[in-house]
């Protein structure tokens, strides 16, 4: 766990828009002044009122200083929340950039589903906090001003909430951090817990089908839920009991003046109706503090969660240069050279050249030598985990090689793999994702799209207006057949598949097998399948094996 003793929520705002913190500063210490300028006319207009004197200046006065504090807090207000706006909009983005800047390896070790849950929860959480900060800024300029103000009437007084202020203020302070580390131990909880209810309804029909195990993950899952529920409950009790005392206390400062004070010092009975009327403002302005301080209690977890993500994200490797572009001809090669990619134990995160290996025994992928030649049919089989996908990764320029170069016409590519060359290549993965619209696909006409559904009779079942696809509830096999489409639609060289032909029928894997392939090699692309239908192996040109790890040719 990451301790900082500086307000992540204030780090987190004043690196990404340091103008937002010096504006609320700014209006902070406008509304402090005003505040006191309001009280002390206050005062002195009772004060002429009881004297029977005209009031008619102070009453203009008055006037004017509450039309000019409304005016110029409302436009603050309006321009402080805007900002944040934009700078959770920029965080998130910057963190997206970086996710696509990053290797494969990095976000699988992260988790999808984290990411997601915390740019979520947490942007949303720092967005709404600036209403939270801006009123706890203006009500400790405020308490500053008004007990400075206290000290004209009497500095008995003064002395008094002066101190109270002060630890007042220093036990909501500490309140935060103390707060912040359990809001973030509540926060991974309920991280857990909702990776229990997706597992939940990803597994819905396993779990309708075993009467036991459905038993067993509802036990895990009220239990979890339970004791998240528990550990939150009581960190929100603590929270409403400790500024539950922090308001008794300022009532008791408030007596204190009225009851004790007067014996302390003499001449107080004269002012005592000023002081109380201060201490009553200052009052009200501590509560504001107070009030605040769970909500930006939770502000400052989740802007602690968003920083570390980010840290996360950021990696101290080299890191894809987008300045500069690399230029393919026709495609003739892509040769690999003594390639290799090395897993740490455990949490799957790959290891980088000159890193020692961590656990024991890590699954390493080659030293693997071979050459695509343009044109040509690839068929790579081999056991499960024996490094089929990896390798694709690595050739595709998804993950990075521990060690090893990659050449391209007899060229060597940059590495980190770049986006030109990426996209000589259209791959359609185990674990693929379709999109329901047809992105970066400008060029492809209506003519072009329908002879591609029909040539893998769709047609009947889906149709593509405006780049959209009309209906994506289909079986796995019949969503491989749009995916297939789309990277047809792409025309880039080389053609990737990994296992596609498993999801389909008997009837269309044989023209999969026959016609397809046999149509992708015509077209002159270079088509490299992971496949184990060993029934169709005459299909291709080239038979690759992977084992444990090396490739093997047959």
């Amino acid at each position: 766990m990451r301790i900082n003793s500086q307000s992540d929520l204030f780090q987190l705002i004043s690196r990404e828009s340091p103008k937002d913190v010096k504006r609320v500063l700014g209006i902070s210490f406008f509304v402090g002044i005003t505040n006191m300028g309001l009280i002390a006319l206050i005062n002195k207009a009772a004060g002429d009122v009881s004297n029977g004197d005209s009031v008619t200046v102070q009453f203009f006065l008055f006037a004017l200083l509450l039309t000019t504090f409304l005016v110029i807090t409302n436009i603050a207000n309006r321009e402080s929340i805007k900002s944040t706006q934009g700078l959770v909009h920029r965080f998130k983005m910057r963190i997206m950039n970086e996710i696509f800047k990053s290797d494969l390896a990095k976000v699988d070790s992260i988790g999808r589903a984290e990411i997601l849950q915390i740019l979520a929860r947490d942007t949303q959480t720092v967005s709404q906090s600036i209403t939270f900060l801006v009123s706890g800024c203006q009500s400790v300029a405020t308490v500053i001003f008004l007990t400075l103000y206290m000290a004209t009437i009497s500095l008995t007084a003064f002395f008094l909430v002066g101190m109270t202020s002060v630890l007042l203020v220093l036990a909501g302070v500490h309140a935060v951090r103390n707060v912040t580390n359990e809001l973030e131990v509540v926060a991974r909880r309920e991280s857990a817990l909702n990776e229990m209810f997706s597992d939940f309804l990803n597994g819905y029909k396993e779990i309708k089908m075993h009467s036991d195990r459905a038993y067993e993950i509802s036990r895990d899952m009220v239990k979890e839920a339970r004791g998240t529920s528990e550990l939150k409950s009581k960190l929100l009790i603590f929270i409403a009991n400790f500024f539950n005392y922090l308001q008794i206390m300022m009532y008791a400062v408030v007596g204190l003046m009225i009851f004790v004070v007067p014996i302390l010092s003499t001449d107080f009975s004269a002012s005592v109706m000023q002081a109380t009327t201060t201490a009553l403002f200052l009052t009200a302005s501590l509560n504001g503090i107070i009030q605040s301080i769970p909500s930006l209690s939770q502000s400052n977890a989740a802007a602690r969660e968003l920083i570390g993500l980010e840290e996360k994200i950021l990696s101290k490797e080299p890191q894809e240069g987008f300045g500069a572009r690399e230029v393919f001809s026709t495609l003739e090669s892509i040769r690999i050279e003594n390639i290799t990619y090395q897993y740490a134990n455990g949490n799957g995160a790959p290891r980088t050249a000159g890193s020692p290996p961590k656990g024991s025994q890590p699954f390493s992928l080659g030293p693997i030598n071979y050459e695509f030649k343009a044109g040509n049919v690839y068929f790579v089989r081999g056991n499960n985990g024996s490094g089929k996908t990896t390798l694709i990764r690595m050739l595709v320029g998804l993950s990075q090689p521990t060690s090893g170069q990659i050449y391209v016409n007899e060229e060597p590519i940059a590495l980190p793999a770049t986006s030109d060359y990426r996209d000589l290549f259209s791959v359609v993965f185990t674990d693929f994702h379709l999109f329901k619209k047809l992105y970066g696909l400008n060029d492809v006409t209506p003519t072009e799209i329908d002879h591609l559904i029909e040539l893998f009779q769709m047609e009947k079942k889906v149709s593509v207006t405006d780049g959209i696809f009309s209906n994506l509830r289909f079986s796995t096999g019949q969503k491989k057949r749009l995916a297939l489409i789309v990277a047809l639609l792409e025309k880039r060289q080389v053609i990737i598949l990994d296992e596609w032909a498993a999801d389909q029928d008997p009837e269309f894997r044989h023209l999969f097998y026959a016609k397809i392939i046999p149509m992708l090699r015509a077209m002159g692309k270079t088509v490299i399948a992971i496949t184990h239908d060993d029934h169709y192996y005459e299909s291709a040109d080239y038979l690759l094996q992977m084992v444990n790890g090396q490739l093997v040719t047959s």
